[in-house]
């Protein structure tokens, strides 16, 4: 599913003009992606948290030419869903 198919789908179960519906959308996800940059958490209870990791400076290989090459450790979200959205999943037949 694309983002404007989740509107429409927001919108059909909402009766909610789909121009309003993602001008939510679009506040809720700058929201969250402004948050976890600045290295806050955001819980979505039931659904999940957003965060951001850290991964390490390692020794790669370069695929092509098989030689030794730095990675540099970086910053990176990651999202852990929540207890209620894993059992739905595992539930789903």
């Amino acid at each position: 599913m694309i983002k404007p198919e989740l509107i429409q789908e927001i919108a059909n179960k909402t009766r909610m003009p789909k121009n309003k519906i993602e001008i939510v959308m679009d506040a809720m996800l700058n929201t969250i992606v402004e948050e976890v940059t600045d290295g806050e958490k955001v819980l979505i209870s039931g659904f999940g948290v957003f965060h951001l990791t850290h991964r390490k400076a390692r020794n790669g290989i370069n695929p092509n030419t098989k030689e030794k090459i730095h990675v540099d450790g970086m910053q990176l979200p990651k999202f852990r869903p929540g207890e209620q959205f894993k059992r739905a999943v595992r539930n789903k037949k």
